[in-house]
């Protein structure tokens, strides 16, 4: 009877153990959770640009809210102002720099593609910059615009509102269609949440001390030809030490 007690006591005690364990495990999943999972209300707020850790930015530049610089990307404002408006996407090798006599302004909603060059010039609100475009210093692109792939907008050009230009130079060919707009804003609504996944990867890197900037090629270069210099001091024995060892076993041979 007496057994039976404590096998009953201890199984209750490994209940309430499991239970205990389990609620546990559950409260911290949900602190985690609504930590680094954003919710649809912090969504919709203006929060501070976010810039890649792999993203440059250079001299006097101006991020609008919930603006995305994705890996790789570059802006310089070192000779004058570079300004970027709200909810803009600069993408993967885009650039944006300003000149001495042209400062850089992108207006909100801006969508520069990857690769694409922007050199002091102005581009208005909801263009799209295509892949590997460049515009030249004070050219002047209007709202809702496509720039298309490779075009070359020549410097001092002006580009009214809702036209799409193509060519080297680039011409505008016509104006651009709602179902085109239309599928530039869904394109930039899918970017958008990846801005959300990659900001709740950045606050996991920032709590657990992963998100250290990387040593730069050339860093890495000189500390690589520095180990194998005292490497090669290690290992590698002196040449004199050879011919005299060289010297030596030759002089051996002929006394026998």
């Amino acid at each position: 009877m007496f057994r039976f007690f404590i096998i009953d006591r201890l199984q209750s005690i490994l209940d309430t153990a499991i239970f205990l364990h389990v609620t546990f495990y559950l409260s911290y999943m949900t602190r985690e959770l609504e930590e680094f999972l954003p919710n649809d209300e912090e969504s919709e707020k203006k929060e501070p640009a976010f810039v890649d850790p792999t993203a440059r930015k250079v001299g006097e530049v101006m991020l609008g809210s919930n603006s995305f610089l994705f890996p790789g990307s570059m802006v310089r404002g070192d000779k004058s102002k570079v300004e970027i408006g709200e909810e803009s996407i600069l993408m993967n090798k885009a650039s944006v720099e300003s000149t001495e006599e042209h400062p850089a302004t992108l207006g909100d909603k801006t969508f520069i593609s990857p690769g694409a060059d922007l050199r002091g010039c102005s581009i208005g609100r909801g263009t799209m910059v295509g892949i590997d475009a460049v515009v030249l210093k004070g050219a002047e692109i209007g709202k809702n615009s496509i720039v298309g792939t490779n075009a070359i907008v020549p410097a001092g050009a002006k580009i009214p509102d809702g036209k799409l230009v193509l060519g080297q130079p680039a011409e505008i060919i016509r104006d651009v269609s709602d179902e085109e707009l239309e599928k530039i804003q869904d394109i930039r609504s899918d970017l958008m949440e990846r801005r959300k996944e990659f900001k709740m990867i950045e606050k996991r890197a920032e709590r657990f001390n992963l998100n250290d900037t990387p040593k730069r090629p050339q860093k890495i270069l000189e500390e690589n030809k520095r180990k194998m210099a005292e490497t090669d001091k290690e290992t590698v024995p002196d040449l004199d030490d050879i011919r005299e060892k060289l010297k030596e076993e030759s002089e051996n041979k002929h006394l026998f």
